[in-house]
């Protein structure tokens, strides 16, 4: 007889824990390693481990303030042993976990396939767009003065300088995470190849920084390029966090300056970058949209609660969500500028029905409750209130987020 556990992994199984993330992931050990036992959730077959799931202990900004988060990571089954469902025990496990402990209320993670984790209830809240630009067309309709300067980073002596930038630009913003060191480490200052220089500079004001950007330039490869054997030289961002227009113009500037490049490539710039704005011919940002991360309301009362709401407002809702059931039922949400609550209502007296990835969707600001009814995501019983929900559940940015190391 087969024997199922579904358990934290132990301090000597982490070993064949990372392997089997690494083999699914296609990713080496190494960048898997740090993980507390205590954070993993696995599925053993006679003792054998087959299926890896961890969640790091993370902060997310949800429209200003900074809420804890699950960050869902080295999700895995072994080959031999998919499609009988352990991942789904091992997600509920996790999930119920996360609401009897009442530490987070929000889960998020990177999907390999949107598919996988839609029927979990995750929903996406943010896109991402790249850009491959030629240097020759940075060129500004409105410049805007520049009276600062920009120089290098000194990064052994000036690490700070970037993380006390980018928690200023975080302050009031909606999905960025907060990064610990291994987070840049493994991210916008991961090593690079010998053959590829990274460059870090900052604009300043009497000072001040007021931005930075990290790019690494050198040789890549075009595909579909015939010049230099498909081989020619480009400047890849890897970070760019401007506070003012100064700020942002300059940085640009600097990188349309950098000599012998093809292109600028930047592979995570924010939906609403100010950049298409600003540019005399923007479709020559070549831009290109993908997804971003998915997020999970695990606890929706506690989530809701947790988000800053900007207008004093009231809707109601009816949420279908069968694979964490203490969701399930008919709600209310009332918000001020300084806090919200979430309260049981009796059935039938609902705006609207919908179910958990659309509501993760609309709580980050992803789209609006109008877009989401055209869409088809939800049942509406008062189309009237549609102008509410816009209203009540609008951020003061559209999320963002930045990583790509969890």
């Amino acid at each position: 007889m087969t024997n199922v556990e579904f358990r934290p992994a132990t301090e000597e199984e982490l070993p064949e824990f990372y392997r089997q993330a690494s083999r699914a992931l296609g990713m080496t050990n190494d960048s898997l390693a740090g993980m507390n036992p205590d954070w993993t959730m696995c599925a053993f077959v006679d003792e054998k481990l087959v299926t890896t799931y961890g969640a790091w202990p993370l902060q997310i900004r949800f429209n200003g303030p900074a809420v804890p988060i699950a960050g869902v990571t080295m999700v895995s089954t072994d080959p031999s042993h998919r499609r009988r469902g352990y991942l789904r025990s091992v997600k509920k496990r996790h999930f119920e976990q996360m609401h009897e402990q009442g530490e987070q209320a929000i889960a998020a993670l990177h999907p390999a396939w949107m598919a996988v984790y839609q029927r979990y209830g995750y929903g996406t809240i943010n896109d991402r767009h790249s850009y491959v630009i030629e240097p020759r067309f940075i060129n500004f309709h409105h410049p805007v003065e520049i009276t600062g300067n920009i120089r290098e980073v000194n990064l052994e002596e000036e690490f700070g300088l970037l993380v006390d930038v980018y928690r200023r630009f975080r302050e009031d913003r909606n999905g960025l995470v907060h990064r610990g060191k291994a987070m840049w480490d493994q991210g916008p200052l991961e090593p690079t190849t010998p053959e590829r220089q990274r460059s870090i500079f900052t604009y300043e004001e009497y000072g001040e920084p007021l931005g930075y950007v990290i790019y690494t330039s050198g040789p890549g490869s075009e595909i579909g390029s015939h010049a230099n054997n498909g081989v020619t030289q480009y400047a890849d961002v890897s970070d760019f966090f401007a506070i003012t227009p100064a700020a942002y113009q300059a940085l640009w500037k600097l990188l349309s300056g950098i000599d012998n490049i093809q292109n600028i490539r930047w592979n995570n710039a924010p939906s609403n970058d100010p950049l298409a704005n600003m540019l005399v011919e923007p479709r020559m940002l070549n831009t290109s949209r993908r997804d971003g991360i998915m997020s999970r309301l695990v606890t929706v009362k506690d989530a809701l609660s947790q988000r800053k709401y900007d207008v004093q407002g009231e809707i109601s809702f009816k949420l279908v969500d069968d694979f964490c059931p203490w969701n399930s039922g008919s709600w209310k949400l009332r918000t001020d500028e300084s806090q919200a609550e979430v309260v049981p209502i009796q059935a039938g007296t609902e705006d609207l029905t919908l179910t958990p990835d659309t509501l993760a969707t609309l709580a980050f600001g992803y789209y609006a409750a109008t877009d989401a009814a055209r869409a088809g995501l939800m049942d509406v019983q008062k189309p009237e209130a549609l102008v509410e929900w816009d209203r009540t559940l609008k951020t003061r940015y559209t999320p963002y987020e930045a990583e790509h190391t969890w």
